[in-house]
């Protein structure tokens, strides 16, 4: 099918049916959280252990979309996609059966893996419909909608494990999987005409090319350190919320979803903000939002204000994340006209490989107790508003506002 036949780039059906491909990661992540206490216990394992079916997911999420972005610049975007989903709908109905901690790892790394594939086929979507300015609001729609997930998932998540377990959140999963199967198959086309597909030969050497370009490497890692806050935040959430200030499950899930909505305002916040003031000045706004939320939730930890002292300064942290998220994905994807699926699949990799790390050492930290939790998310904070202040400080003054021409 050819591009003439997609809806427009600004579209919100094209970004609906985006973004529910989009949310299947973050629901991977999410809406289990709340189980993983109970996990443990059932699985006879402790809570660290059970933190490493979120790490295998998230590295393989990460760097399975290497392989992944030459092959669908060569195949298309259409058909891996739906190969993608599939495989992350019987991950999740394996991950439901599992009665031993490692078969739930190798189920996790399976649904990683089909994860990675989706990701990499929504932005190579995106890139192929518009660019400049249209992409980064795009981006912004797309993760507006996305954004209803850290606030849905977890509390879904919850309400479902609450009364029927664990294993019933898995099958929920499954069940998101086969909506979005359905939906991909009837609503969403080829956006890669077969004239602009490329061979995967010399795949390592077109990974080192954009690797090596400034205009994208320095935005990929501040976006890096962006998702490496972001899951210094998951990684530790749920200990935190439920043993050191007595959440249970149910209302974990509502609490965490409360802060996800910060990510969704952001996102919107920056889509309707691009235009007038430029992708980079908004991306270091949002850096900075993200360092003086950490740092007020920190402070408040540290007074003994408790959960409604803390959760302001992360509903601000979380918001500057939202436009963060949105604009540094666009100033990195912009740096490239060609290869666009290896430049996602780059872009995913670093950003998911380095956010891997995040939550063993956030899981760590959280079982000391809040104080060295919000210190660690505090340091992340300084480290994306340095990356981000570096990104622009290398861009050319015209990046700024990534003309459309």
């Amino acid at each position: 099918m050819q591009q003439h036949t997609l809806p427009r780039a600004g579209s919100l059906g094209l970004a609906a049916s985006l973004a529910l491909v989009a949310v299947l990661g973050p629901a991977g992540i999410d809406m289990y959280l709340a189980s993983m206490p109970a996990m443990a216990r059932e699985l006879q394992t402790s809570y660290a252990n059970v933190q490493l079916s979120l790490t295998v997911f998230l590295l393989a999420m990460g760097m399975g979309q290497l392989p992944c972005g030459p092959l669908t610049d060569m195949l298309g975007r259409r058909r891996p996609l739906l190969a993608g989903i599939a495989v992350y709908i019987a991950a999740a109905l394996w991950a439901a059966q599992a009665d031993q901690l490692p078969m739930l790892l190798l189920a996790r790394l399976l649904q990683g893996l089909g994860a990675a594939l989706t990701l990499v086929v929504v932005m190579s979507m995106v890139r192929d419909v518009a660019d400049g300015v249209r992409a980064a609001q795009l981006f912004a729609l797309l993760m507006t909608i996305v954004g209803l997930a850290p606030v849905l998932a977890p509390a879904v998540g919850g309400m479902v494990d609450a009364h029927y377990g664990w294993r019933a959140v898995m099958l929920a999963l499954a069940g998101l999987g086969a909506l979005t199967l359905l939906n991909s198959a009837l609503f969403l086309p080829e956006t890669l005409p077969v004239s602009k597909r490329v061979s995967p030969k010399g795949a390592l050497r077109t990974y080192a090319r954009i690797a090596l370009n400034r205009a994208f490497l320095l935005p990929a890692l501040a976006l890096a350190a962006s998702f490496f806050f972001l899951f210094a935040y998951i990684g530790g959430a749920s200990l935190v919320y439920q043993h050191d200030f007595g959440l249970p499950a149910d209302t974990f899930g509502l609490v965490f979803g409360a802060t996800g909505v910060a990510v969704l305002l952001g996102a919107m916040a920056s889509g309707s903000l691009v235009g007038r003031h430029g992708v980079l000045r908004l991306s270091m706004g949002g850096a900075c939002a993200m360092l003086g939320g950490a740092v007020l939730a920190l402070a408040a930890a540290a007074l003994g204000l408790g959960l409604p002292g803390v959760l302001p300064g992360l509903f601000l942290a979380l918001g500057g994340l939202g436009v963060a998220e949105a604009t540094l994905m666009a100033i990195a994807m912009g740096s490239q006209q060609r290869a666009l699926g290896s430049t996602a699949a780059l872009l995913g990799a670093i950003q998911l490989t380095i956010a891997g790390m995040a939550t063993p050492v956030a899981a760590s930290l959280a079982q000391l107790g809040p104080l060295p939790w919000l210190l660690f998310l505090t340091a992340a904070g300084l480290l994306v508003s340095w990356l981000t202040l570096v990104s622009a400080r290398s861009s050319p003054a015209h990046s700024a506002s990534l003309p459309l021409h």
